[in-house]
């Protein structure tokens, strides 16, 4: 089993060289400040704002490090790349990201989004709230101080490969592409995608696999084929007898999923679906003894789930299961205020799919293609955004054991879990790279893509001292697999 791996001598408490764990806690404050400006450099990669001078942060500050540095872009917004040889035996893929989503509601923000104020957040205590501060860039100037902190003080343990992309949230085009085409210069032994994964209980995780996504828009238009306006909104007394586009779409995405519990039941969609392997099984057992589905809930701010299953059931539905969900629908009049009667021309919802193992994103458009002609809508458009595939590292491998060390150094026993609901574009790691990869993470932080986004102060104190703990026990783990 994963849960108790062998231990090298490194994977005890300690595991850091005390000196760098001193400076790292002497020079919090300089790490928190910086942590600060970089969160105030706005970088909205759905609109471009404040993205260019967020790189160039990000890549002089890779710069100062001492990393030969790059970018690569083929439109969009460039990918920011770090090569750092210190001559050591282990090279790791750092993967980061500068973007954030959109703000949303100013009004629902208890400071300013690009601020960076520091607040009292119930259960908690002081936290930065910030658009980024989870996700994900106080996590990503928490990696570059905790760099440049140990190369002061002593010599890094591993050399490293850096890609922080400005284009997480909108499909990473850019981070794909570059990967794709540069697998000599990115050969490696490991790679790494660490974040704050700490819960409100304190617990941290060890991930060890993201699903997959396909992000569609989904058109329904008036047209001379099916009806409806073709040109404009017109008088809705006109419904009587004119077909209406968004009566059309809702309909076609009510076949997409079951009444009960959405889900999917797309024709064949489930064929694909490559289900938990025993190991996976026996982890997920082991992982619902500590499981709080009530603090999960608290945290997603929701009364409840949608089954009613044992805690292990629960979890595996979570982790294994593929879902279809709306994430917007637009159509016609939506101001708050006032009425306006009328028959819209066109509608469109934003759909994401979330794939699991043995999914293909050419598989699963093919089937929902083919479902909806088979029902009559084989008229509404479809926009794919740069989908990618699910990706799973083995548990046995050596950098799960080595995130575990790191974890464990610092007094906490983490959960592990082997895959997770979320998604990233790790498939590149599995499928271009052929890297065993891994996603943990000291330190808190919540609310990602909504307002009053924050992560913890001392929590970001406690993801440096991790980051430390990770990079010198990657290098032991990774001498001891060689042997």
């Amino acid at each position: 089993m994963l849960i108790v791996p062998r231990p090298f001598p490194a994977a005890m408490k300690g595991i850091t060289p005390p000196e760098v764990s001193r400076a790292i806690e002497t020079r919090f404050p300089e790490g928190l400040q910086k942590t600060r400006q970089l969160l105030r450099q706005p970088s909205v990669s759905a609109t471009g704002e404040g993205i260019a001078e967020c790189a160039e942060m990000v890549r002089a500050t890779l710069a100062e490090l001492g990393c030969k540095t790059e970018t690569f872009a083929k439109g969009g917004h460039p990918l920011v790349i770090g090569f750092l040889d210190v001559g050591a035996d282990t090279t790791l893929v750092e993967y980061e990201m500068y973007d954030v989503q959109p703000v949303g509601d100013l009004g629902a923000w208890r400071s300013p989004p690009f601020a960076a104020e520091t607040q009292d957040v119930e259960g908690v205590g002081p936290s930065i709230i910030a658009r980024g501060s989870t996700n994900s860039k106080g996590a990503l100037m928490g990696h570059l101080h905790t760099w440049r902190v140990i190369r002061d003080v002593d010599e890094l343990p591993v050399n490293l490969k850096i890609l922080a992309e400005g284009e997480e949230e909108i499909s990473s085009a850019n981070f794909i592409e570059y990967v794709r085409t540069h697998r000599r210069e990115l050969k490696a032994d490991g790679a790494i995608a660490n974040d704050y994964s700490e819960d409100l209980r304190g617990v941290p995780t060890v991930y060890l696999g993201v699903k997959g996504c396909l992000y569609l828009t989904i058109w329904s238009r008036g047209s001379r084929k099916v009806g409806g306006p073709m040109e404009s909104e017109i008088h809705s007394s006109n419904a009587v007898w004119i077909d209406s586009p968004v009566w059309r779409l809702v309909q076609a995405l009510d076949t997409l999923v079951d009444k009960k519990t959405q889900r999917p039941v797309v024709d064949g969609f489930w064929d694909d679906v490559r289900g938990p392997s025993k190991k996976d099984v026996e982890m997920v057992r082991e992982l619902s003894k500590k499981f709080d589905p009530k603090a999960w809930l608290r945290e997603e701010r929701t009364a409840h789930f949608k089954y009613d299953l044992p805690k292990d059931k629960l979890l595996l539905k979570y982790l294994f299961d593929p879902t279809i969900n709306i994430a917007g629908i637009y159509a016609g009049y939506i101001e708050h205020g006032g009425t306006k009667t009328i028959l819209p021309h066109q509608a469109y919802a934003k759909i994401d799919i979330r794939l699991v193992k043995d999914m293909t994103v050419e598989g699963t458009l093919r089937k929902l293609r083919a479902h909806l002609k088979k029902r009559g809508f084989g008229d509404l458009e479809i926009q794919v955004h740069g989908p990618y595939g699910p990706a799973k590292t083995d548990p046995d491998s050596w950098i799960a054991h080595a995130a575990i060390d790191a974890v464990r150094a610092h007094g906490k026993e983490p959960e592990v879990w082997p895959t997770s609901g979320g998604t990233m574009p790790a498939f590149v790691f599995d499928e271009y790279l052929k890297l065993p990869w891994v996603s943990t993470g000291l330190g808190h932080g919540s609310r990602a893509h909504a307002p009053n986004e924050y992560a913890s102060i001392e929590g970001m104190k406690r993801f440096m001292l991790g980051e430390a703990s990770l990079l010198y026990a990657a290098a032991e783990r990774r001498r001891g697999s060689a042997r």
